[in-house]
């Protein structure tokens, strides 16, 4: 989008400029029209007193004399009534010869007209001489309006450039997303739109794990309860064999319900938090590990990272990334030395995140909150999951849902 807009930034500006040049030109060669015309009437009246000069004097005006006065780039007629008229021309004429199709001006002296000419291609002659500095000024107002073009287009597209990392980022399920603050209508209100959706997204999630729950507790509390109860039933001595055999009938029905509700439940908590965004252990322990190596590599600290259990397992990335940005943050601030991540994926599709580091931090950051990893045990438990240790150099350790 930068570039694109950069492109377009110069190529408005060169139209401008040559529209604006079009305009002038127009209007210079009537500029210079006008002072050529100028010049030549100035000319022609000054030859006209030479020559009313030498008839005056008795003096012939003839070829020789007419060349004498003729400049090199003009042509000049003299015309008596009665005789032919005299023609000198100047070594780099080349008009048409007919002054009515040439800048011409004419004077009439004693009954003789004096006519001096100049071919109109002077008038593109004289423009034509500043196109090397014409075009070395559009070169360099073309460039810069290439670097204006930049710098403006940079701070247009870098709120939208942000806006399209925060929808990727909700594509993946992070619902934390860092939307820039612009002035910009169009990216507030996309800015807006991206974070009505992850409000939405999140309260959708709370909403479902309160709702599996709830359901979990509300379905087998119940059933749980009917159970025990039929069970008694089938081992009292007092119950004839009929009422135990229903009773036992009645007890593989609760079986079999309590089986229903507690797949339903384990679906609700396995579903894709994001459908299509899922990625499966290997590669997104591979991403965020390379993430933690980038970062900890700033700060000349090393990191090794393993990726165990069942590596086939698919997690929604966006969850899992926010926590571990959480507990980067956590460990760049109070730990020190190695740092040593591993991902394991449970048998039960849960995710174990393990986190530890070589020492702890004795420097305290201002405006910084020295412990983070309450911010961190909050955001795992609204997910469902749980976290156990309270600092990475004893080991911090997180188990999030599937989803």
């Amino acid at each position: 989008m930068r570039e694109r807009l950069t492109l377009a930034f110069v190529v408005l500006t060169i139209l401008l400029l040559l529209g604006a040049g079009g305009v002038r030109t127009f209007v210079l060669r009537d500029l210079i029209r006008e002072q050529e015309a100028a010049h030549l009437t100035q000319a022609v009246d000054l030859i006209s007193a030479i020559v009313a000069d030498r008839e005056a004097s008795g003096g012939a005006v003839n070829q020789k004399f007419l060349d004498s006065l003729v400049g090199d780039d003009t042509r000049l007629e003299y015309d008596r009534e009665g005789s032919d008229p005299v023609v000198a021309h100047g070594a780099d004429y080349q008009g048409s010869d007919d002054p009515t199709e040439d800048l011409s001006v004419s004077s009439t002296v004693e009954g003789a007209t004096v006519t001096l000419s100049q071919s109109p291609e002077i008038i593109g002659v004289i423009i034509g001489r500043d196109v090397g500095s014409i075009a070395a000024l559009f070169l360099l107002i073309a460039v810069v309006a290439g670097v204006a073009g930049f710098l403006i287009a940079s701070a247009l597209s870098s709120p939208f450039q942000r806006l399209a990392v925060a929808a990727g980022a909700l594509g993946r399920g992070r619902f934390d997303l860092e939307l820039p603050r612009t002035r910009i209508p169009e990216a507030r209100a996309i800015s807006t739109a991206l974070r009505t959706s992850a409000l939405q997204l999140e309260d959708r999630v709370h909403r479902e794990r309160d709702f599996a729950e709830h359901a979990s507790h509300v379905l087998r509390t119940p059933l749980t309860g009917l159970r025990l109860e039929l069970e008694d039933l089938t081992l009292r001595d007092d119950v004839p064999d009929d009422v135990k055999e229903a009773a036992a009938r009645s007890l593989a029905s609760v079986q079999e319900v309590a089986t229903v509700a507690g797949e339903l439940v384990e679906m609700t908590r396995r579903g894709s938090l994001v459908a299509g965004s899922e990625l499966p252990l290997v590669d997104l322990a591979t991403q965020l590990a390379q993430r933690w190596a980038d970062r900890l590599g700033v700060r000349n600290r090393t990191l090794t990272a393993a990726a165990e259990g069942d590596l086939s397992l698919t997690y929604t990335p966006g969850p899992v990334e926010h926590v571990t940005d959480l507990l980067l943050a956590d460990v760049v601030r109070r730990g020190t030395g190695e740092v040593r991540i591993v991902f394991h994926g449970e048998e039960g599709g849960h995710l174990r995140i393990d986190v530890e580091c070589a020492g702890r931090s004795t420097k305290r950051q201002e405006g910084e909150p020295l412990d983070r990893v309450s911010q961190v045990r909050t955001t795992v438990e609204a997910l469902g999951g749980r976290v156990t240790g309270d600092h990475p150099a004893d080991g911090i350790q997180v188990l999030l849902p599937r989803r």
